[in-house]
């Protein structure tokens, strides 16, 4: 550690890098995916004073443990609005940091700090208005009241402990970790007394503090549903589990979280090997470790129980850093200063949100992937009456907030399944749409998929697609089910032919129209965000929000909307090339490449499409699904005129005026590949002028079909 000398300044300097960490990670828009849906639980707790579970899903009849779990969130948003919501997680997220640190500062100073740092950056997903903020901070108040508690039993003090347990049970689902806070920390080391009298009073602790968890609508079954939050993994296959949040912590890959949760568990499996004098610390720090690494669910309160538990031991058993001989390297100045930087370092890119696993800017507000605006104009006049599926809980968690009469709701959510067994129908009904398995056909298991009848069954009338979801979207371009949208962060699905949802999709075919083949540019986001969430970060720097654009990207591809795919990354690979966006733009041109050899009828398309998918080949390691077929393979370029390959080399680096400007040849390729810029760059009329050059001059060349194709779609 830096040095270990308590001092004025060095307090002000860790409340000051406490400040900036928590302005950085907490002071974001409010981006949790279940953010609207435990909305519409507050909204049906305060009007119908019942579990909103039940009513707010037509196939659930239980009732939730944690049935208040959306009330505070709602009350805040009616009393303070949006700013009252972000001023709650903000300070939640900062007052939680600030209480752990001061609690160990005075006996650990920077090792505190450290540790608390770690902490809060791996429980990053928790500071947002969702029930996993009160797991992370019922779960510190249970360890300080137990402490308290252990050093001196009394009656006030048990209820203190007890009254927290049964706030928590009925706020949040993982209440059964306060089980385990309150029957390991009295015997930690530097809290534990008398060992006799404590045996006896701990047990009736423990078995006071299970009563208190079940005094909820769910009864003596909530330490049962917390057990089953805390290890999924004990009741479901692993695979079933990994499309879902219940999935192995390891598996996102190297992010800020997983970096944090590995720096905790080594230095607490450090300091247990170093410093441990009994087997209670390795049981309490296996029972948060586990279900951390397990369940990325779990992640952020079981992040908070590891920094206690190590900030605990080593106030208890002090390690000495003596033998590393640190400061004989590097002077306490220098350790200050060094950690100042890695702290700052880390904000910036937090800030920025381009530190993996933290993708949101600084900012205030809704981020756009949660605004219902457009959604509630394409669905909220229609008078559904039946079901709807949602793909996710963001999209199920606007349906109720929308439709607020719950005439047409959900049959169930994702935990809800958890809960009552039925994860393999919801999650393989996902798979079903996702896939086009439309009809019925037999599954691996000997049992009956397709999602015609089970929908039927449900009298589904609504489906629901999150924006950017290119594998459903593109399975659903030639079923039944049409959009009513193309831009909302929710698309919305009705079935063809249907009274309430034809108006609405034969109105957003002109629509489609305009978008792909009239004259229409694409501008770049406004750096200072949206009315619904101001980007500061986009202020501070003048640089727009590219994830929204993104996923309008790429919702167009598939769509088969090409042109108005490439119309919005056209000013993104101009300006921002970002290896995301040169990996969707290099999606488009293989797409486009393979529908060429269709209408070619040919092994090759054209010079334009073909060279431009193998130059923005490998742009990027950035994993983007596929939403339709693609070439098979990408073949080395085949020889083009100087000028065509100085027009491809412009042009797929976003200056398509510079690219038109090097096709002045009349060869086929060249004029078709000015028809295609001329299109994407929003000139219809120049493209199809162009086109009907090409067939003219080149009546009998492989390009004069899809150029025919092209002229009879083009106004």
């Amino acid at each position: 550690m830096i040095e270990h000398d308590y001092s004025t300044i060095d307090r002000r300097l860790r409340r000051g890098l406490l400040f900036v960490v928590t302005v950085s990670f907490a002071l974001t828009p409010i981006a949790a995916p279940d953010f609207w849906w435990q909305l519409s639980r507050g909204r049906v707790v305060l009007s119908d004073l019942t579990p909103p579970g039940p009513l707010l899903t037509a196939g659930t009849n239980v009732a939730e443990a944690d049935w208040l779990g959306g009330l505070p969130f709602f009350l805040t948003l009616q009393i303070a609005g949006v700013s009252g919501l972000m001023l709650f997680k903000f300070l939640a997220a900062g007052l939680l940091s600030y209480g752990i640190l001061r609690h160990f500062e005075t006996r650990l100073q920077w090792t505190a700090f450290t540790i608390v740092i770690l902490a809060f950056v791996t429980a990053n997903a928790a500071w947002q208005p969702s029930p996993r903020l009160f797991d992370c901070w019922f779960l510190f108040l249970t360890w300080l009241l137990t402490e308290r508690w252990a050093r001196g039993p009394d009656t006030k003090k048990l209820l203190a402990v007890l009254l927290t347990l049964l706030a928590w049970a009925n706020l949040a689902p993982l209440s059964l970790l306060g089980i385990a806070v309150v029957a390991c920390v009295p015997w930690l080391p530097g809290i534990r007394t008398d060992h006799a009298l404590l045996r006896k009073q701990s047990g009736l602790l423990v078995l006071a503090a299970l009563i208190a968890i079940m005094l909820t609508p769910r009864g003596w079954l909530t330490p049962c549903d917390s057990l089953l939050q805390l290890f999924p993994g004990l009741f479901y296959e692993h695979g079933l589990l990994a499309s879902t949040v219940w999935k192995p912590t390891f598996l996102n890959g190297v992010t800020i979280e997983v970096i944090g949760l590995g720096l905790l568990s080594v230095g607490m499996a450090a300091c247990l090997l170093v410093s441990s004098r009994g087997w209670i610390e390795s049981i309490t720090f296996v029972l948060f470790a586990i279900p951390a690494w397990t369940n990325q669910d779990c992640l952020a309160p079981c992040s908070i129980g590891i920094c206690l538990l190590a900030c605990q031991c080593l106030a208890a058993h002090s390690v000495s850093f003596n033998s590393l001989k640190v400061s004989k390297y590097i002077s306490p100045l220098m350790g200050r200063a060094l950690l100042v930087i890695a702290v700052l370092v880390i904000c910036f890119k937090s800030a920025s949100g381009t530190l993996a696993g933290q993708s949101q800017r600084l900012g205030w507000g809704i981020t756009p992937e949660l605004d219902t605006t457009l959604l509630v104009q394409a669905i909220g006049p229609v008078k559904y009456e039946g079901t709807a599926h949602g793909m996710d809980i963001t999209s199920t968690g606007m349906l109720t907030w929308i439709k607020a009469d719950r005439k047409i709701r959900p049959v169930r959510t994702l935990r809800q399944a958890l809960l009552q067994g039925h994860l393999f129908d919801e999650l393989s009904l996902n798979a079903e749409l996702s896939h086009g398995w439309e009809f019925q056909h037999p599954r691996a298991d000997n049992s009956w998929g397709g999602w015609w009848i089970r929908l039927k069954k449900r009298n589904c009338q609504l489906l629901l697609v999150p924006n950017g979801d290119t594998q459903t979207i593109r399975a659903l371009v030639d079923s039944r089910w049409q959009p009513m949208s193309v831009d909302a962060a929710v698309i919305p699905y009705g079935w063809s032919g249907e009274l309430l949802s034809s108006p609405k999709i034969v109105a957003l075919l002109p629509v489609k129209d305009f978008l792909n083949r009239k004259q229409w540019t694409y501008s770049l986001p406004d750096p200072s965000g949206t009315p619904e969430c101001s980007d500061w970060w986009g202020i501070l720097t003048g640089s727009p929000n590219l994830h929204p654009a993104l996923l309008q990207a790429r919702t167009f591809r598939a769509m088969e909307l090409y042109t108005a795919a490439l119309r919005v990354l056209h000013p993104l690979l101009q300006h921002y090339p970002t290896p995301a966006v040169r990996q969707e733009f290099h999606l488009c041109q293989e797409e486009l490449a393979y529908q060429e050899k269709l209408e070619i009828g040919h092994l090759d398309s054209s010079l334009l499409r073909s060279n431009a998918a193998f130059d923005s080949r490998g742009a990027s390691d950035v994993t983007l699904p596929n939403a339709g077929p693609l070439m098979k393979e990408l073949v080395e370029p085949r020889t083009v005129p100087d000028s065509l390959f100085r027009a491809i080399e412009h042009y797929t680096h976003g200056d398509w005026e510079a690219a038109l400007k090097e096709l002045t040849a009349e060869d086929s390729e060249s004029l078709y590949a000015k028809a295609q810029i001329q299109l994407e760059s929003g000139n219809p009329e120049g493209a199809k002028e162009t086109f009907q050059k090409l067939i003219q001059l080149h009546p009998d060349d492989q390009l004069a079909n899809p150029s025919k194709n092209m002229v009879d779609t083009l106004p």
